[in-house]
């Protein structure tokens, strides 16, 4: 497990492949495999973090830029079952504690919120659909506009993703992505006329530097889960594949 935060009042990280686990460690319903034992594996974390399956809060992801509010009605949805996750939905924040919400990933760049003022945490999930339709970036205005967050205060974790140098993409997305607010020139490198490469993480930390948190309150995982390796899940890479959980629970 990589851990952002372990303290009495957060705790947060990502989880990873496991090859001598169930599933390989595979925490996500939505990608083949034994329930059973991706349930398993949920039970294995919330007994390393000493909480219950039933605080989780997960969503049925769609690549969208849809942000919920959760609370503790929503106690254990998709925590047991896909089928009743939160609906079309790759961000997801709380002021409640003891919930944990979180993202599945294989990839996608995973990014948690904490803003210790508000007590608020956040869980967002953005491939580069998400990125395009700047999910973060709205996440982002929601809580500073709308839960008076200020981007000061707000600390952020990029979890383990795609790197720079192993995210091709065809011109379409480059197309997309120039559509930003933002000059995205330094997170694109052409390959040919047909190709080029992404910073999906990279772009990311621009939004958040673009809100106004400052760069110390900023934690990048730089790992590449497309290289070769066992600890993590890619889905370029293998396809067939399990999900890394990013969480985050306040207490």
């Amino acid at each position: 497990m990589i851990v952002w935060k372990n303290t009495p009042a957060l705790r947060a990280g990502t989880t990873l492949r496991d090859p001598s686990a169930p599933e390989y460690n595979n925490t996500a319903l939505h990608c083949g495999g034994d329930p059973t034992a991706i349930l398993a594996n949920r039970q294995r974390l919330a007994d390393a973090l000493q909480i219950s399956c039933d605080q989780f809060v997960f969503a049925q992801q769609t690549h969208s830029d849809h942000i919920v509010k959760v609370g503790y009605n929503d106690k254990g949805k998709g925590a047991f079952s896909y089928d009743d996750a939160i609906a079309d939905c790759d961000a997801l924040y709380t002021k409640d504690r003891n919930l944990l919400i979180g993202v599945f990933s294989a990839d996608c760049v995973p990014i948690l919120l904490y803003d210790p003022i508000k007590h608020i945490i956040a869980a967002i999930h953005s491939g580069w659909m998400g990125t395009c339709k700047g999910i973060l970036s709205k996440t982002l205005t929601h809580l500073i506009e709308q839960e008076g967050c200020s981007p000061a205060n707000i600390q952020a974790y990029i979890g383990p993703a795609i790197s720079f140098s192993s995210f091709e993409i065809g011109m379409e997305v480059v197309a997309q992505l120039r559509q930003l607010p933002f000059d995205v020139s330094p997170f694109i490198r052409l390959k040919d006329r047909q190709k080029a490469y992404a910073d999906n993480k990279g772009i990311n930390y621009q939004m958040l530097r673009n809100a106004g948190v400052p760069p110390v309150n900023i934690t990048m995982d730089q790992n590449d889960t497309f290289s070769e390796n066992e600890v993590f899940f890619s889905y370029r890479r293998d396809h067939n594949c399990g999900r890394h959980l990013s969480f985050i629970i306040q207490h």
